[in-house]
């Protein structure tokens, strides 16, 4: 075992603590706070250790001084590494010559400061060092879309000297005017990327978003000035800026960003009221691409003990310490397929949100209505093919599979002729393998839904992404290899897919089926009612209740369940109870009444509904519960009959 503690000793003067009236005091107190919370950190991150403060003066004002230092120590690691670690990991001690500071090993890796940043409404916001690491890799490192990215030559191309330029700054718009004075040292190139300007800090919070523009020569009032530059300047800008941004740290599939990519560099001119272009006068756009993986603007500040020293965590290192990127798959930011135009999506998007509001209710007269409604009057092919679709789930639903298998033939045969033939054929794979799992030919489930899986990983995230990864999470355990995502991971890509929609009765409906499979999958059944685990313990039952709640969280906030989601809703709560009675046997009967009275109330929704698949859930459900509820009756029966017999034999019965 290592009985080593680290230590590091430092040599100061804590009178210039107090009197820093001096730039050299000043910048003296500056750098002994540095390296002291350096070695902190360092500790922190290592086995702990003690770091132990000489004091060189010795007059009175050192004194004072201590309590100065403690305090200012005290502050700075707070906004490092928050309250409750400096409480639980920092103890100071203090004699007349020195001050030790002893350093516990933390609960975390410490980062003093991860040089990340995100864009707010009217600027660059860094990232905090006691910023979650967790979420600063959900939000950035680990970020898988990217919904409304800001487009390559989407910038405003018309500037009139003086006029306001009719938009404003926000989180993908930065505003700045240099007017770089020929007379000094510094030229435009250098100011523009200089830190004083945040060049940097923006190329990474824009490249961590949506992507964005910095517009220079334009006032932060919208009103456009221009930057004069000379025709010999414009090349030398254009090299600055991109050793700039290379100088950053990008994400290993980008590595170097590209030109005309990642980034891209444009001298808008300048005109005047008459609309003459002034000379040498422009608005330098610069574009910065949305980017996955995380750009920084320098290597993250994380720090270690090795051997007995100091050392700064190499950006690899920390990548693999940290991020775990060995294990995360970052994608390379690709242009993702979307709808061939925003006219058919919303077409598209209201025939399904109607159809599947009916066929969720049970209301077949009023699907038959519509969707023959919807055929009339849209003579497109991608209407078609959502309104064929839709009858094969309504006929599913009904157990009239021989119906839905022949109008998944018309759809098929339909599929070649639509624009958006990859959005309809994900639709396809997934009602093709619904299909497939009624007859029980599991091998090709799991065949149509990884072509499935794999196809949508190339649209934008929206709702056939959410739905695509929805069907397959209810059919997991029945398709996907156990290699396979399980369920809950299924079900949680699609409440992140969501996301990227506007709430709506469509969202939330899928929301509401998101949170019933997740519900299922800890209680060890699969969607159909059939037991994947024997049993379950009390972590997976509490994980089960807070998905449910998560359900009830939404319907009380305005959004009812569907027919559909109720029966699943009254079939899950009863599965629930059921494990419940395993997990209290002292409880048993109590909770399979429950169970019971929660599948009676499905059975009956789902056979007023015609729900055949739920119908026969339900059913098997209320068989089973009936037969606990006996068992338990009649061992209850049998107890009371051993008492009775053994008080006979005492002679205790009068």
């Amino acid at each position: 075992m290592d009985s080593r503690v680290d230590e590091t000793v430092h040599m100061i003067s804590l009178c210039k603590f107090v009197n820093i009236s001096s730039s050299t005091n000043k910048r003296y107190k500056e750098q002994i706070l540095k390296d002291i919370i350096i070695a902190i950190c360092a500790m922190l991150n290592s086995i702990g250790g003690k770091v132990v403060l000489y004091n060189k003066c010795t007059c009175l004002l050192a004194v004072s001084a201590i309590s100065l230092l403690i305090r200012i120590l005290e502050q700075s690691l707070i906004s490092i590494i928050g309250s409750n670690q400096t409480i639980s990991k920092i103890n100071f001690k203090e004699d007349k010559e020195s001050m030790v500071i002893l350093v516990k090993k933390a609960d975390c890796l410490i980062i003093t400061n991860y040089n990340l940043y995100l864009p707010s409404q009217s600027q660059v916001v860094q990232i905090s060092p006691w910023e979650p690491l967790e979420k600063v890799k959900d939000d950035i490192i680990n970020r898988r879309f990217v919904p409304e990215p800001v487009q390559l030559d989407s910038h405003c191309r018309i500037f009139l000297k003086g006029k306001n330029c009719d938009f404003h700054e926000n989180k993908m718009v930065m505003f700045k005017n240099l007017k770089a004075d020929q007379s000094k040292r510094t030229r435009l190139a250098d100011r523009m990327t200089g830190k004083g300007n945040k060049f940097s800090c923006y190329v990474s919070a824009f490249a961590n978003y949506n992507g964005g523009h910095m517009y220079f020569g334009i006032r932060d009032d919208g009103v456009v000035e221009g930057e004069v530059i000379p025709n010999e300047d414009i090349s030398e800008i254009i090299k600055k800026v991109e050793k700039a941004i290379k100088k950053m740290k990008w994400p290993e599939q980008i590595d170097q960003p590209k030109r005309g990519e990642h980034w891209e560099i444009c001298f808008e001119p300048v005109v005047d009221e008459n609309s003459n272009v002034i000379p040498s006068t422009f608005v330098i756009v610069i574009y910065i691409a949305a980017c996955l993986g995380g750009v920084f603007t320098e290597e993250p500040e994380c720090y270690e003990m090795v051997e007995g020293k100091i050392e700064k965590m190499s950006f690899v290192t920390w990548k693999k310490r940290v991020l775990q990127l060995g294990d995360v798959d970052i994608p390379a930011a690709v242009q993702r397929i979307e709808w061939s135009s925003s006219a058919t999506e919303r077409r598209c998007t209201k025939v399904r949100e109607v159809l599947m509001t009916a066929i969720n209710n049970g209301k077949w007269e009023m699907f038959s209505k519509y969707a023959k409604l919807f055929e009339d009057k849209y003579p497109e092919v991608e209407m078609k093919l959502m309104v064929l679709s839709r009858r094969v789930i309504a006929n599913y639903r009904q157990g009239r599979l021989s119906k839905a298998r022949h109008l998944l033939v018309d759809y098929d045969k339909l599929l070649p002729k639509a624009n958006d033939i990859l959005i309809f054929e994900v639709i396809y794979l997934c009602l093709k393998a619904a299909l497939k799992r009624a007859k029980r030919e599991f091998e090709a489930v799991s065949e149509f839904l990884e072509s499935a899986l794999l196809k949508a990983d190339q649209l934008t995230p929206g709702i056939i992404t959410a739905l695509t990864f929805s069907f397959a999470a209810m059919n997991q355990n029945s398709g996907l290899n156990e290699d396979g995502p399980s369920s809950a991971e299924l079900s949680r890509k699609v409440l992140e897919h969501l996301k990227y929609l506007p709430r709506s009765q469509v969202q939330v409906e899928m929301e509401h089926k998101a949170y019933i499979i997740l519900a299922t999958f800890h209680l060890g059944y699969d969607m159909s009612g059939k037991i994947i685990e024997k049993h379950v313990n009390q972590l997976r039952l509490e994980t089960a209740t807070s998905s449910l709640m998560a359900l009830n969280k939404s319907v009380c906030s305005g959004y009812s369940l569907s027919r559909y989601r109720e029966v699943q809703f009254n079939m899950v709560q009863s599965t629930l109870y059921y494990r419940y009675a395993q997990v209290n046997p002292e409880k048993n009967e109590i909770f399979l009444e429950e169970a019971f009275q929660f599948s009676r109330k499905a059975q009956h929704l789902a056979r007023a509904s015609n729900f055949d698949e739920m119908v026969t859930w339900a059913n098997v459900s209320v068989a089973l519960y009936t037969e606990k509820l006996v068992l338990a009756s009649l061992a209850k029966m049998d107890w009371v009959k051993k008492i009775y017999m053994y008080r006979l034999s005492k002679n205790l019965i009068f």
